[in-house]
């Protein structure tokens, strides 16, 4: 994605002078390969893409035209996947919060839903009652120790006895058919030792529960690192495994266990390691201020916008600096970049090296995991997410900026006399 201050002024007098950019093309080669490198190996791979890190609709359909699976966690989300054609039995249900209702119409419409506690299953066994002519189809959350001290708070425990008490409860109804087994497990290094050990434990608790014939499908979750620039990478304190080294541990356990292609189903979740370097953050600098020993340059964007999560790392960042006679003043750095809101804690990126200039563009990258669903409706409305090509008129509006009607509502005001 060729970018200019040419080309970002010409977006920014359309639709203001901070908006995301997203690159379709990228986010559907990301999946592809991701997924080629898993088939190459096993060949009964298939990718569930996760809404909750970015559900912007055009890329969710794009994995939907790919075959890939919806992996959903909300009935909002769910709903988003039915509001763009997914097929039912193409949507997979997770997460700790789902109703009874929400359980009910998925298993009606053929979609896998993972249950994830007990309270599921006294559920599940209301559902199996009324719905008793109708097959449906569960899998099982597993929770088991990856190491000592870091036990997630999500799925059935294999340990003290809650997954085998939910398998027996489930196999004695009669139309509900246990068809595989899900973990998803979130560890600070994402390393490939933590993948090793959830995927044996896996294919332990596959042996014990499908004795006769092996499950459907065997999900491992996500929790992948994706790709970054190098100078990004060095700030994590672990090594960034690539596709091909999850690859490598995850699908070679699977085909030496079951062969090339004749076992279950293998789903892998990535979310980040897909979509987080197919979007940035295009901000233009407002305003300059010296401070003394602090210098500042105010930007048309947030904390908010870049790092919802407020990590410390410094993002990808490129200097796009306006044309001559566009130009305001400008600082010499080191210059912190910083935000629109009214806290202190809003630095976009501290101690920028370079000059800072009224009208430059800074493009923030690695932006696309998890700023679009955590962005808060704190002081300005959400900015609008362009998709498209190289030149102003090639890029399409797919989410356009956000209002104040948008955000008001769904409050109550009160009556004015």
């Amino acid at each position: 994605m060729e970018l200019s201050w040419q080309l970002l002024n010409s977006l920014a007098e359309k639709y203001g002078d901070g908006f995301f950019l997203v690159d379709k093309s990228q986010f559907v080669n990301n999946c592809r390969q991701f997924l080629e490198v898993f088939r190459c190996i096993y060949a009964n791979t298939m990718l569930a893409y996760s809404y909750k890190t970015n559900y912007l609709p055009v890329l969710c359909h794009a994995v939907d035209q790919m075959g890939g699976y919806a992996e959903v966690v909300s009935r909002m989300e769910y709903e988003l996947a039915v509001r763009l054609g997914v097929r039912g039995d193409r949507i997979i249900f997770n997460g700790p919060l789902k109703t009874m209702a929400d359980i009910e119409r998925a298993l009606l419409a053929g979609s896998i839903v993972n249950i994830d506690c007990l309270q599921e299953v006294s559920w599940l066994e209301q559902i199996s009652r009324r719905t008793s002519a109708v097959d449906l189809r569960v899998g099982l959350r597993c929770n088991f120790d990856l190491d000592a001290g870091n036990r997630s708070r999500f799925g059935l425990s294999a340990d003290s006895g809650e997954l085998d008490s939910a398998y027996q409860r489930l196999s004695r109804l009669s139309n509900i058919r246990i068809s595989g087994l899900h973990c998803h497990f979130s560890t600070p290094t994402r390393s490939l030792t933590s993948y090793d050990l959830r995927v044996r434990r896996l294919l332990e608790l596959a042996e014990r529960y499908f004795v006769d014939t092996p499950p459907d499908f065997l999900d491992v979750g996500g929790g992948f690192f994706g790709r970054m620039p190098a100078e990004f990478a060095k700030q994590f304190d672990c090594s960034i495994p690539s596709y091909d080294a999850y690859a490598n541990v995850i699908a070679s356990l699977f085909q030496k266990r079951f062969g090339h292609c004749d076992g279950p189903q293998l789903i892998v979740e990535p979310g980040a390691a897909v979509v987080a370097d197919v979007m940035s953050y295009a901000a233009r600098v407002i305003a300059v201020k010296n401070l003394g020993p602090r210098k500042v340059a105010l930007v048309m964007g947030s904390v908010h916008d870049v790092r919802p999560t407020l990590s410390t790392k410094r993002l990808p960042i490129q200097l796009y600096r306006a044309e001559t006679g566009a130009a305001g003043a400008g600082l010499d750095g080191p210059v912190d970049l910083v935000g629109y809101t009214c806290m202190e804690h809003d630095c976009l990126w501290p101690q920028y090296p370079d000059r800072i200039t009224i009208g430059d563009f800074v493009v923030f990258g690695q932006v696309g995991a998890y700023t679009l669903v955590f962005k808060p409706p704190f002081i300005r409305p959400s900015a609008p997410v362009l998709c498209g090509g190289e030149a102003a008129y090639e890029w399409e509006i797919v989410r356009r900026g956000e209002t104040f009607d948008d955000i008001f509502a769904t409050f109550r005001f009160p009556e004015l006399r």
